[in-house]
Parts: structure tokens; C-alpha cells; sequence
């Protein structure tokens, strides 16, 4: 039956695109909320907030919820910091409560189980009723409490942020000890909650490859029917071990080749490998060094294929500027480049960890082909050498600590722009 005059039916593609829009928002006022309880924890330790009282009693398992949905918060926020590492942050944390002897004397852990309490409220209120704030995505005056917290101790904004962020999650065990929670459960359903958040708000990872294309590497098998847990990354969320091994090679080659130039790895992409080495050994039921070992030969050939990268797209760019070809790419090195990123293998989105390769691509590429095309400068110092030798210093976070959104780890830019509903 057709819809009465006037009606509007409704659209699948609207509807999709309106729910991953509320995702987003969704997210980001997680992210926020994490942050004002960061911004909290910094004005405690200044000595600006007033005594505490002790949290009072509440049923374990809503405790557990409010527990978990606070570590899924804090995982937004690591989201939308380019230098901020999650899993190094993870770690820090269970060393500084182990330090501290876990679970020892209520009495000794009880101020910072009370301050965790309260950033819990906080979280909490900042998700479910955020306030209203103006001047950027993140509010001015907790802004303004964390760069002060920094410049009082001496450290950049960013490192002020992983600190508090650290101390934060260790007074979280510290008060799922005096509340009876299990925090390890609480930080996986966290972080399951978080998974389907990000599938919800960006769509699963996607490879950009046609099916069939993909091949089990070797000294391991995928079994058929395996079982694979969808997993977060700093690059989208993986729903396929096929896809998590093609991500898993691409990624640890990036780290590998940055190693072999004297460049440090960048920490988001460590912590990539490490979940989906994780998440294929757990599939397979073997180690994730097995899991790294069997790759080891993809993973050669895409270091081989980074490094000859430039090269490969200034050859492309000659061939097309001696032949009148159009160009694959705006030659000012701005705009969509989504053609020539296929034609050199380049299919996944954009994002920051493979951001300075990218730029390296589209710069050589653009000079090469002004320079078939006509005069040009003299190629000992034309942008596509630079580009080829020197691709790797370029940080791939290389946002400044105060900006009012630090760069976020998933879809940043194409194929050469944002990943539809990710800005």
C-alpha cells in the first residue's frame, strides 16, 4: 500500500546515516564525560576540591555498571587523543596498584577509593546530562584545570592527561576492591560496550578489498567456522579474522619499518598489534608470537612495498604528466586522492597512523607528474625525493596538545578525506 499523499517514506540510507550521527554524539559525550572527571582528578590532587565523604553502599551489580560504562568512557577519551595509548596507560596503571600492594589496608586505599567515587558520579552525570559548553569540543575550564595541573609539574598537556588518566584507573581498582566488584569483569564489559559503540558510530573496519581476495598466511590456518570477538582498534573496528590478519600485517609493518629508520612506533599502532596478535591467537589457539611468526613474510613484502612507495607513485605520476593522462590527484596536493591510493594498494581509510605515508604518496606522486608535464624544479630537491627519504619523520600525531579536539585514531581523512560520519 502506497503511503498517503504528502508522506514521507522513509529512507534506510537516512535512517543508517541518522543513527551512526547519534552514535557519534553518543561517543563524544563519553569522551567528555571522561575528560571532566580527568579535569576533577586534577583539581583533588592540587588540593582545589573539598574532602570527599565515603561513597555510600549500592547494590554490587549496579556498581559494576557504573563502573564498567566509566572505563568505557575513558576509552572514548583515549579515541580522541592522538598520543594518548590506552593499552600503555592499562598497563601503568596495574603497575602502580600492584606498587601499592592491590587490595592492602581499606584503611590506606580509602581516600583514593572515595575520590573514585566521585569521578564515577561525574562520568555518570556527564553522560547521561551533559552540560552545555562553548568555545570547542572540549569545555574551556577543564581545559584550563588540566594545563595548569600540567605547568605546575612540568609536563606537556598530553603527558599531564595519560598521568591523571593512569591514577584515575588505579583508584578505580582501589574502589572496586572496597566495593566487592570484580574490576577485571567490569573493564570487559567496558570494553565490549565500547566495541559496539565504535561498530555502531563508524561501521566495522573494512579492508577495501574484494572478497576472496584474502588467504590465510603461513604456519597457520583459519579454521572455517572460527569464532572471532569483534575487536577495537585505533583504526576501526575488526569483525573478520581475515580482516584482523590483513590489518595485523599492515600495521606491524608500519612499526617495523619506522623502527628500521631510527623512529620510534608510534604507541597507538603498538597497541593495535598487540590486540589483534591477541585476538587471531585466541581464534587459532596459538601464541601471538606464532600468530606474528606465520605473517612474518606478508609482512616483509608490505615493509618492502612502504619503502618503495614514493618511488612507485612518482613512476605513476611521470607516466601520467608525459601522456597527458589525467591526473589521479589534485596536483596541489589537496582535495581527493581516493584513485591514486588504489592504484598503488593503498584501500583502507585514511587514518593517523598511516596519514604521513599517504602524504608521502600524493607529494610525489603531484611532482612527478608537473615535472613530465613541463619545467619543473631540479629533481635533487623536488618534494617527491624529500618525500621518499623522509616520509617516516613525519609523526603521525602530530596534533597540538591544545587544540580544542586532539586528533582522533580512527578515519581521519579520506581514502584521501573522512570516513563518512567520523568528523
Amino acid at each position: 500500500m502506497s503511503p498517503p499523499p504528502g508522506e514521507r517514506q522513509p529512507n534506510a540510507a537516512s535512517t543508517v546515516n541518522d543513527d551512526r550521527v547519534s552514535a557519534i554524539r553518543s561517543n563524544a559525550r563519553s569522551a567528555i564525560a571522561a575528560f571532566e572527571a580527568i579535569g576533577t582528578l586534577a583539581r583533588a590532587e592540587d588540593g582545589a576540591l573539598d574532602a570527599v565523604p565515603p561513597a555510600a553502599p549500592r547494590d554490587p551489580a549496579q556498581e559494576h555498571a557504573r563502573l564498567a560504562r566509566t572505563l568505557c568512557a575513558l576509552r572514548h577519551l583515549a579515541d580522541e587523543f592522538g598520543q594518548l595509548s590506552f593499552g600503555d596507560v592499562l598497563r601503568a596503571a596495574n603497575d602502580r596498584y600492584a606498587l601499592a600492594g592491590g587490595d592492602y589496608s581499606r584503611a590506606a586505599t580509602g581516600p583514593r577509593a572515595r575520590i573514585a567515587a566521585e569521578l564515577i558520579s561525574i562520568c555518570e552525570a556527564g553522560i547521561t546530562a551533559p552540560t552545555q559548553h562553548r568555545g570547542g569540543f572540549w569545555p574551556s575550564d577543564t581545559l584550563a584545570s588540566l594545563h595548569g595541573y600540567a605547568g605546575r609539574r612540568g609536563l606537556d598537556f598530553n603527558a599531564a592527561v595519560t598521568r591523571l588518566t593512569t591514577r584515575l584507573i588505579t583508584d578505580l581498582r582501589h574502589y572496586a576492591n572496597h566495593q566487592g566488584i570484580d574490576f577485571q569483569a567490569a573493564l570487559a564489559s567496558g570494553f565490549r560496550a565500547h566495541a559496539s559503540q565504535q561498530l555502531r558510530a563508524g561501521g566495522p573496519f573494512e579492508t577495501g578489498q574484494p572478497p576472496g581476495r584474502l588467504s590465510p598466511a603461513p604456519g597457520y590456518a583459519l579454521p572455517g567456522a572460527v569464532s572471532f570477538r569483534m575487536v577495537p582498534t585505533n583504526q576501526g573496528v575488526v569483525v573478520s579474522p581475515a580482516d584482523a590478519e590483513w590489518l595485523l600485517t599492515r600495521t606491524a609493518a608500519r612499526n617495523r619499518e619506522r623502527e628500521q629508520h631510527g623512529y620510534p612506533a608510534s604507541p597507538r599502532d603498538t597497541d593495535d598489534q598487540r590486540v589483534l596478535a591477541a585476538a587471531l591467537a585466541e581464534a587459532t589457539g596459538l601464541s601471538p608470537a606464532e600468530i606474528l611468526g606465520g605473517l612474518a613474510p606478508q609482512i616483509a613484502d608490505r615493509v618492502q612495498q612502504i619503502e618503495g612507495g614514493p618511488q612507485a607513485a612518482a613512476e605513476l605520476g611521470r607516466e601520467h604528466g608525459r601522456t597527458g593522462a589525467p591526473p589521479y590527484c589534485d596536483l596541489g596536493i589537496d582535495g581527493d586522492a581516493t584513485a591514486l591510493f588504489h592504484a598503488l594498494g593503498e584501500t583502507e581509510w585514511m587514518t593517523d597512523a598511516n596519514h604521513s605515508y599517504r602524504v608521502a604518496l600524493v607529494i610525489a606522486y603531484a611532482e612527478a607528474y608537473r615535472q613530465a608535464a613541463g619545467p619543473g624544479p631540479s629533481p635533487a630537491d623536488s618534494p617527491a625525493r624529500i618525500a621518499a627519504r623522509d616520509f617516516p619523520a613525519t609523526s603521525p600525531a602530530a596534533t597540538p596538545a591544545d587544540s580544542s579536539r586532539p586528533a582522533r585514531g580512527a578515519g581521519q581523512a579520506p581514502r584521501h578525506g573522512p570516513r563518512p560520519g567520523t568528523q
